[in-house]
């Protein structure tokens, strides 16, 4: 190595202002010859029409960009206080790329690059840096979806408790049917009338003790019944607990992230629990994460965690109840919905109806309830995962070696060949161009969401929550006076070539009116 590139990567490394003077010095060494020596105001030419050395600004505010391989990204900065005498100087690893004032860039190897800029005019000079990650262009062919037979038919749950005097929507969901089948429905062996060809039922926990609901469904050649087991419990209240605990949640009941490059952890903070774990395991990381405040991702949409308190939080009519920390940024938002139960059945576990909190897009053309999303296990090693929704869309969870180079992002506790996730979803708005991605953030209601309410509050910079914004399943606020459960799925189905796909960060749960 030179010694002027050996002494450009040293400072480099300890930044400040030394970097600074030696990026200057180093365009001085290799500009000088072809650039245009910097006059003197001319005769009758004031000093101060320009006055100050120029400014460098960049469109993306942290000036760091992704783009894959062989993919030309063209640096062009906001410049201010140039004119026909300035002189640019575009370095990378000491050497002199351009002396235009802009730059296009360009390679076929993955990693990280850093290109400096220094403008010059008559009055002074300023430089920049900016950093190019460029991620591997996978040409792999994308696998194939499944062929779906017969009356695919899934449902989220099958065994629910439900209080007693509360209303519950049982819905089947069916893949790749173009016409739902003919649908008869029976309650405690009694055919339920009104309800032909309908794929969904209401049912009103008037009685309590067990009932049984039975769907049945047919399309001419398939034929497939589903059983539900309804437990009508005490009403809403009878087993709430003390409104007094520890503010973290203290116990992680499931972790069920869909398919996605952080879930098992990725090159930033390594793996996000122990390989081959069982899904207990991976649990008690969940919670000593969470313990740290360290991140874990819910992988694409649909992709869940449920956690639960030492106590009942209340309600506190209007004020903020929830605290969730997740990690969105100006250009990058992942929302996540909330949804929230009680322990209807006093049995501690999470087994009973949830409610969605809404946010700001609940009801708009934006939000979309009753969803479904099937994910398939790739048969390949380093692949894209394959999905298929409800509605009959289908897509890929993109695979991205430079960020996460395990084999799968399919995790070891999860059973089967395909995996179904159910909830609501969001309307994905992310863009990408010129190495640029953003993922804007909706107004407010959402983890990891740089809305209005993301603010510096009791338990830090994070988003805080309503519990008076739970909804029933007709979309009327569901007035609990306190929670104990709280489950959290990632709200959108997309991704950008160089953020991957959308996946929803969790760092921290807790309650609000502990954190006072």
């Amino acid at each position: 190595m030179k010694v002027k590139e050996f002494v450009l990567t040293m400072l480099r490394q300890s930044g400040g202002i030394l970097c600074c003077m030696m990026v200057v010095w180093g365009c001085t060494l290799s500009c000088s010859k072809d650039s245009p020596a910097i006059p003197s105001p001319g005769p009758g030419e004031e000093a101060d029409t320009v006055g100050v050395p120029p400014t460098i600004t960049w469109d993306e505010p942290s000036a760091r960009f992704r783009i894959y391989t062989d993919e030309t990204l063209t640096l062009v900065p906001v410049l201010s206080g140039t004119d026909s005498t300035s002189t640019y100087c575009w370095t990378m690893d000491g050497h002199v790329v351009s002396t235009e004032g802009h730059y296009s860039f360009v390679s076929s190897t993955p990693g990280e690059y850093f290109v400096q800029l220094v403008v010059t005019n008559r009055y002074g000079s300023a430089q920049d840096e900016a950093k190019i990650t460029v991620l591997e262009n996978l040409t792999t062919e994308l696998p194939e979806l499944p062929a779906i037979e017969g009356l695919c038919l899934r449902v989220p749950w099958t065994d629910i408790n439900v209080a007693q005097g509360r209303t519950i929507k049982v819905k089947a969901f069916f893949f790749g049917a173009t016409t739902l089948p003919a649908a008869t429905w029976q309650l405690d062996g009694a055919p339920v009338d009104g309800l032909e060809d309908e794929v969904a039922y209401v049912f009103d926990a008037k009685e309590l003790g067990e009932h049984i609901l039975t769907l049945s469904c047919t399309d001419g050649t398939s034929h497939v019944e589903q059983t539900f087991h309804l437990h009508v419990c005490p009403p809403a209240g009878s087993f709430r607990r003390s409104f007094d605990g520890q503010a973290m949640v203290n116990k992680v009941y499931a972790y069920q992230p869909a398919p996605g490059h952080q879930v098992n952890g990725y090159i930033i903070v390594g793996d996000s629990y122990p390989e081959h774990c069982s899904h207990e395991q991976a649990c008690d990381s969940v919670l000593a994460h969470f313990q740290r405040r360290w991140s874990i991702s819910l992988g694409a949409q649909g992709g869940y965690l449920i956690a639960g308190f030492d106590h009942s939080v209340r309600n506190s009519d209007g004020g903020y109840d929830l605290c969730v920390l997740g990690n969105p940024f100006s250009y990058q938002s992942e929302p996540g919905i909330i949804w929230v139960s009680q322990d209807d059945n006093g049995d501690g576990l999470p087994n009973d109806q949830w409610f969605e909190l809404a946010g700001s897009e609940y009801g708009t053309n934006n939000h979309l309830t009753d969803y479904a999303i099937t994910y398939y296990r790739p048969e390949a090693r380093k692949s894209a995962t394959a999905w298929r929704d409800c509605l009959g869309a289908t897509g890929y969870v993109p695979y991205l070696s430079y960020w996460n180079p395990h084999d799968y992002y399919w995790q070891p506790w999860m059973q089967g060949t395909e995996h179904t996730y159910f909830g609501s979803r969001l309307e994905d708005r992310s863009t990408y161009e010129h190495g640029i991605s953003d993922i804007p953030p909706y107004d407010w209601g959402y983890v990891d969401n740089l809305g209005s309410d993301y603010f510096n509050g009791p338990a830090g910079k994070m988003n805080y929550f309503r519990l008076s914004n739970a909804r029933t399943w007709d979309g009327q606020p569901a007035q609990l006076e306190y929670i104990d459960f709280i489950r959290i799925q990632t709200a959108q189905i997309g991704s950008t070539p160089n953020l991957g796909d959308i996946s929803t960060e969790v760092y921290y749960i807790s309650d609000y009116h502990m954190e006072q």
